[in-house]
């Protein structure tokens, strides 16, 4: 192996591929040069070549521990690389903060790789130690009287996992900012999400699925996308509820009616004014951000521990204590949720979501931009809806920075995403093993897969999920590597199904006992319209009415969804207990798919609160900015009235899900 190419291999830059087509694909030489120069490499200076590869192959097998060492908790093991003629009298481990200490056996050592640099052969060897709790440890290692530091990450097998082997859950999930709120109220926020919480608890329900949280700009609230945050750290000052507000502080509700009162033609309308919305919002918070500074309650104490706590993700805010207190009260208000939730009865109570990236510009962005690679952003490779690739305007991570802070920022990142909820689902949890990098190269986009650590990164998530009791979900549509697929079977990472996509190779849908049991079912997802919209073609239509679809192609995508319908009519009859066809209404048919999902073996079934609501138009149409109004399509009832409504679907399904 040549220098460059070694240095391609260190920093992860992919060689090949499998395309969705199932062809080979060996990408360009040149493409993956380019994706080593966004990673601040100088590909013509051979020294820099040198110095590099020898930082990150060779400068490791000089030392006998690297600044991370994994350690399963299960099977504790130390592993120490040496010259192979190093004869160890010696080896002591200890973690001073939890005063452990060890002595290795040195006649229990094995080999388990070994390395040559300049005629000295070195060994990686094993040894095993005694039991270490799990996380995060700053360790001290005695090699013949030689004194080593290295931080023990000490690991579990699994994820933790709430649901019993044989039991199954039925949960809701939304969209937050699209629940109707009751009353003269503008938009949604923790107080509907406690409502829905308790009144969906009372009828079996186990979990709700969240749309991403994240910060976003609150400067500009028409950048609306949760999947295209400000700060993936921090959460939406959009979401607190100033009825929960209240409550905590003993402040009087009427005395923000000026905020929280509208018009009945902004209460009716179909899309949500997000600048209205967050001026609306901000303006009564900032109101009762002065009625509490007027005040030297216990709150200070705790805001302050909040702020010291949280001083790394606060620091973009530098003296900017209102923004501080917003954070500091979202938090608060998740976990009342949470805590309500549990208190209900349900087992899981809210799922999180967590966005595959932030925005370009962002304050996540600007305050780590050391990390990031220079101008690649994180997409998709070419498939037959994008013959060039998708470019999500994400920026990407850089691995080799990643790993040299000892992944201090995604620890962040996750300990900020279980914070006040029950699971993490991960949005393109494929990223966590490899991403596909976008950029430009004569001119032109291109793109390659970027490997990442993947090791350190899957530990940091078993860690964080033992510690904090939070079950985790990845979303694995589309190509999964197979490594990725095993990890998070033996991991218990669930996986993530959608209805639609469970098809054979000839293009019929499976049956639901080939379905995955450490999964999270769901008929659709914020990408795939709603189930009502779907059966009755308006997403087809809407599609054309924003010219996202020529005349031809509606009707080639009128016929294939005909064919599609068919196709689920057939396997509702098969495995179902009602006759459906063509002709049936949607309701009939959405209870029927529900009936027979609900008895798959998926632990999780989870039913798309904007089909209980009969609605017809998408959250979101991929593909579109400006063209559709996204994230904003507010649904028609309020949950109570949707509970209300669909309370036999829902029972039936619980009862389904305990059978």
């Amino acid at each position: 192996m040549d220098n460059i190419a070694q240095l391609l291999y260190l920093y992860g830059i992919g060689y090949e591929y499998h395309k969705y087509t199932g062809d080979h694909v060996v990408f360009d030489h040149q493409t993956r040069l380019q994706a080593l120069q966004e990673c601040g490499v100088d590909v013509s200076n051979l020294d820099e070549i040198n110095t590099l590869n020898f930082e990150l192959d060779i400068a490791k097998w000089l030392t006998p521990v690297e600044a991370i060492t994994l350690v399963c908790k299960e099977t504790p093991t130390i592993t120490v690389r040496v010259d192979v003629g190093l004869q160890i009298n010696e080896l002591t481990v200890s973690i001073p903060a939890l005063g452990y200490c060890c002595v290795c056996d040195p006649n229990k050592q094995v080999a388990i790789g070994d390395y040559r640099y300049q005629d000295t052969r070195y060994v990686q060897l094993e040894m095993p130690i005694n039991a270490i709790e799990v996380g995060y440890h700053s360790a001290e290692i005695m090699l013949n009287g030689a004194r080593f530091e290295t931080e023990l990450w000490v690991t579990p097998r699994q994820c933790y996992d709430p649901i019993e082997q044989h039991k199954k859950l039925l949960g809701l999930s939304i969209q937050l900012y699209s629940l109707k709120p009751a009353g003269s109220k503008l938009s949604a926020d923790f107080y509907e999400l406690k409502q829905l919480v308790e009144a969906s608890a009372a009828e079996g329900v186990d979990y709700i699925l969240l749309n991403p949280l994240h910060l976003l700009f609150v400067d500009e609230p028409e950048k609306a996308s949760p999947y295209s945050p400000n700060d993936r750290r921090l959460l939406h000052p959009f979401y607190i509820s100033i009825e929960l507000l209240c409550e905590q502080f003993g402040l009087d509700v009427s005395v923000f009616a000026d905020y929280l009162d509208v018009s009945k033609s902004n209460l009716s309308a179909t899309y949500l004014d997000m600048t209205h919305c967050m001026e609306s919002k901000l303006n009564a918070l900032r109101f009762a951000w002065q009625l509490l500074c007027e005040q030297n309650g216990a709150w200070r104490a705790d805001f302050a521990r909040f702020c010291q706590t949280k001083q790394q993700e606060l620091k973009a805010f530098e003296d900017d204590e209102f923004a501080k207190f917003l954070q500091w009260l979202a938090f608060e208000q998740l976990t009342q949720c949470q805590s309500s939730a549990l208190n209900a009865g349900m087992a899981v109570g809210l799922i999180n979501d967590l966005a595959v990236g932030c925005a370009d510009g962002s304050s996540e962005y600007n305050s780590n931009k050391n990390l990031y690679a220079e101008h690649a952003c994180v997409g998709a490779p070419p498939d037959p809806w994008a013959e060039l690739g998708q470019n999500w305007g994400l920026p990407a991570l850089n691995p080799v920075k990643l790993k040299a802070q000892r992944f201090a920022f995604f620890k962040q990142l996750i300990q900020a995403n279980i914070t006040g909820v029950g699971a993490l689902r991960i949005d393109h949890v494929m990223g966590l093993r490899r991403l596909w990098w976008c950029f430009y190269q004569d001119q032109q986009q291109t793109g390659c897969y970027v490997y990442y650590p993947f090791e350190y990164l899957l530990a940091i998530l078993k860690i964080e999920s033992v510690k904090h009791q939070v079950m985790i979900i990845g979303e694995d549509l589309g190509v999964v590597p197979i490594e990725i697929k095993e990890a998070m079977s033996e991991s218990h990472i669930y996986s993530n199904i959608l209805f639609y996509f469970e098809k054979d190779y000839h293009g019929q849908f499976l049956a639901p006992t080939h379905y995955k049991h450490n999964a999270l079912l769901m008929v659709a997802n914020h990408d795939v319209p709603p189930f009502f919209g779907w059966w009755s073609h308006d997403d087809l239509r809407l599609k054309r009415e924003y010219q996202l679809l020529s005349e031809p192609q509606l009707t080639k995508a009128d016929e294939e969804r005909a064919s599609e319908r068919e196709k689920l009519c057939h396997w509702l009859g098969r495995y179902g207990e009602v006759s459906v066809s063509l002709a049936s209404e949607a309701r009939d048919v959405y209870q029927a798919l529900i009936n027979v999902l609900a008895k798959s073996p998926a632990k999780m079934l989870t039913i798309q609160f904007d089909d209980l609501d009969e609605q017809k138009l998408p959250v979101n149409i991929p593909g579109t900015d400006q063209e559709y109004p996204n994230w904003r399509r507010r649904l028609n009832q309020t949950s109570a009235e949707i509970i209300a409504r669909s309370r036999p679907l829902i029972r039936d399904a619980v009862t389904s899900r305990n059978e």
